[in-house]
């Protein structure tokens, strides 16, 4: 089971996570069988390791859905990424296991449709049936011959190989589910984590260059590595490194998915109309974005699900009608506001 070095950066992840979902410190410690004293002081940075599947458990719990881990995977490791890379080169970053684990094995992110094409014609081309691709992944002999007893260390997440009392090299033994190659090939699945199709495109290529030895293989790695990058299925470190080396807009567009650029156009089209509101009314705008603001640092998961209702659907509507939903609305949130403490609470004590 790998353990994490708790740095500063993670300790105050961590507290800030909790406060900013208003779970007590004390209900996340009964959740992972701990005491008080000991969030108090993981939270102070006073542990100074802490297992994945603790922190994990930690993170889940606060976080109650899986929608809203994965929001946060997305928006906070990219946040802390751009901090801890103003103290931290790229190598020393690598170091923090922590981090290489949530992006590369939770994180998920969205497969291009044309690189599952690739791959799967890429697979029927070399009469290499996905069963045998999954039975290959899953049976990890091309760990580094220099591990071993691998029978120990747990599946799907990074683990460093020590000598000398430094991390040498870092490993991964995987276990993938068949179902979840076979959607990804398909396209039943949109997205997945980093690993997963790095361990795909990583046989696959072996199957094709007709490479049947065992033990690390780096150079077909490196392959893989930029197949990805080609594609453009990034992880958070590597698509924070390229759009640094971006020289232009042309080239930052040409480097990143369809799915960045949407992105992209939908903030810019976003920033477009507050411009215009802007331009009309500066004081009530500037009033009404940092009510914004507020509420996506109270929880910009819960606000972002509330910004998804399709208020749109009701553009027939009479002014007096919508200025009667607001009132409802802000009926409802007075309401919210009036419930005692055990009530607020209900779902983290449950």
């Amino acid at each position: 089971m790998a353990k994490y070095d708790v740095t500063p950066e993670l300790a105050e992840i961590i507290k800030s996570t909790r406060l900013r979902n208003r779970v007590p410190a004390k209900s996340v410690a009964k959740h992972i069988e701990k005491s008080p004293s000991y969030i108090s002081k993981l939270e102070k940075g006073e542990i100074k390791t802490i297992q994945e599947s603790e922190l994990t458990a930690i993170f889940r719990y606060i976080f109650g859905n899986e929608k809203d881990f994965q929001d946060f995977l997305t928006t906070t490791l990219d946040e802390i990424l751009n901090s801890i890379g103003l103290k931290y080169s790229d190598a020393e970053i690598s170091e923090q296991l922590w981090f290489y684990n949530y992006d590369t094995v939770l994180r998920l992110i969205p497969i291009p449709e044309e690189m599952a094409d690739d791959l799967r014609n890429r697979i029927n081309n070399q009469f290499f049936s996905i069963d045998d691709l999954c039975t290959k992944i899953n049976a990890n002999t091309d760990i580094s011959p220099e591990v071993t007893n691998t029978d120990l260390y747990p599946f799907n997440e990074w683990q460093g190989y020590v000598e000398n009392h430094q991390v040498k090299f870092h490993f991964i033994k995987m276990k993938v589910d068949l179902s979840e190659i076979q959607d990804i090939l398909t396209k039943k699945r949109d997205s997945a984590n980093y690993v997963t199709l790095l361990a795909i495109v990583y046989y696959l290529l072996k199957a094709e260059k007709n490479i049947t030895t065992t033990g690390d293989h780096p150079d077909i790695m490196r392959e893989a590595n930029n197949y990805l990058k080609e594609n453009k299925f990034y992880t958070i470190a590597e698509k924070n490194k390229i759009s640094k080396q971006a020289q232009s807009e042309a080239e930052f567009n040409n480097l990143f998915s369809s799915f960045d650029k949407d992105n992209i156009e939908l903030i810019n089209e976003i920033l477009k109309i507050i411009q215009v509101m802007s331009d009309l009314d500066l004081v009530r705008t500037n009033k009404y974005l940092e009510s914004f603001l507020k509420n996506l640092k109270w929880d910009h998961s819960f606000i972002m699900s509330l910004l998804n209702i399709s208020f749109y659907d009701m553009e027939d509507y009479s002014f007096s009608v919508k200025k009667q939903l607001l009132s409802d609305i802000n009926d409802i949130v007075t309401k919210y506001k009036t419930l005692s403490a055990s009530e607020k609470a209900f779902e983290v004590y449950d």
